[in-house]
């Protein structure tokens, strides 16, 4: 039930982004940890692939990841630069009031820049925001994938870099200033937040025997969640939020990796596929969804009935044809790769697929 879980954490994402619910923890930066942990998961077991299956592992991986997320990003990019231009930038939705220019239009269509929107890190021409705004954490996720197979290869840098990034994370945890905290060391980048992907990581790592270091590391997490909502050294909302994350998305990755290896009927396969294709671009469009909204009905971006029900609305409009061109691209992914991608009833951690003609049919 992985497609189901994401399509949720997608709209757990979307909701955080409406102006005017009063939530005690900020339940996006919950999803989006929770994402990234899965992400470690799936990473590891798709990498483990191309080193078994693939001539040049790194470069198809890489080339893969590009195709999976920058054609839907570059998509929703152009419509937003387009709309932009045209009605001018968003009154009443702060994600939206930006202004366009030549520099910072470059730095967003690059997407790995887009994470560095945060102190101490910025890079000016993208203020205030990405243009997708939930691009900062794609081009985090995107750190991750030019990491993994360094990580992957070599296991004294994994353990070195596991344990830094670590100290990173705890030290903003703890730390409260304007450009060290919880928010950029243990959210934004990916040097503070990747011991969260290798949790993931970790836990996909079975045959390895590595997994008791994922449940080591959660149980960690589970630790800092108790000093942090006993307010016992860490007093930011930022690290509650992370740490729930945290705690919360190890056991849930688990329980879905055990729910997978139920005979489900055909149907709920199929469903569960379908909104896990929808979970990526629901997560991309939401914020363009509210500007369009706001600019033809006249609806004020706020927490209301009838704004959430267009809003999820809209954006199912615009997720559904880049759900379709995710699926059409998926043939050149395989063509390029020369092997098909694993399906919602596969082990993730099977190492053993087949090869395929790289002309494969629709």
């Amino acid at each position: 039930m992985l497609g189901l879980i994401r399509f949720a954490l997608a709209l757990a994402v979307l909701l955080s982004h409406v102006p005017g619910f009063d939530w005690a923890l900020n339940p996006g930066v919950v999803a989006v940890i929770c994402f990234y942990c899965i992400s470690g998961y799936l990473m590891r077991c798709s990498y483990q692939r191309f080193t078994r299956l693939a001539q040049t592992p790194v470069r198809d991986f890489i080339v893969d990841r590009v195709l999976k997320l920058f054609p839907q990003y570059l998509v929703v990019l152009a419509i937003t630069v387009g709309l932009l231009w045209l009605w001018g930038a968003s009154p009443g939705f702060w994600l939206m009031n930006q202004q366009l220019s030549p520099l910072k239009l470059l730095w967003n269509l690059l997407l790995l820049p887009a994470n560095y929107v945060f102190e101490p890190l910025v890079i000016s021409e993208l203020l205030p925001h990405p243009l997708v705004p939930p691009a900062w954490s794609l081009a985090t996720e995107f750190h991750f994938y030019l990491l993994l197979p360094l990580l992957y290869r070599w296991r004294s840098l994994f353990m070195v870099m596991l344990l830094a990034t670590l100290a990173v994370q705890i030290f903003g945890f703890v730390h409260e200033s304007t450009r060290f905290n919880s928010d950029n060391l243990g959210y934004r980048y990916i040097f503070g937040v990747l011991p969260v992907f290798l949790m993931g990581y970790l836990y996909a790592d079975d045959s390895g025997g590595r997994r008791p270091l994922a449940v080591v590391l959660w149980l960690l997490y589970l630790g800092l969640a108790g000093c942090a909502f006993t307010d016992t050294l860490i007093h930011q909302q930022r690290a509650r939020e992370v740490l729930l994350g945290a705690s919360v998305a190890l056991p849930l990755l688990a329980t879905t990796m055990h729910l997978r290896g139920h005979a489900w009927p055909g149907r709920i396969k199929a469903l569960d596929e379908r909104l896990g294709n929808l979970a990526y671009p629901i997560f991309i469009t939401h914020c363009l969804g509210f500007f369009i909204i706001e600019h033809v009905t006249g609806m004020p971006v706020r927490a209301s009935a009838s704004f959430v029900f267009c809003a999820i609305l809209v954006c199912l409009l615009l997720s559904m044809p880049l759900e379709i061109l995710q699926r059409r691209l998926e043939r050149a992914r395989i063509a390029l790769r020369g092997f098909a991608s694993m399906k919602t009833d596969q082990r993730l951690d099977s190492d053993t697929p087949a090869r395929i003609n790289p002309a494969p049919s629709a």
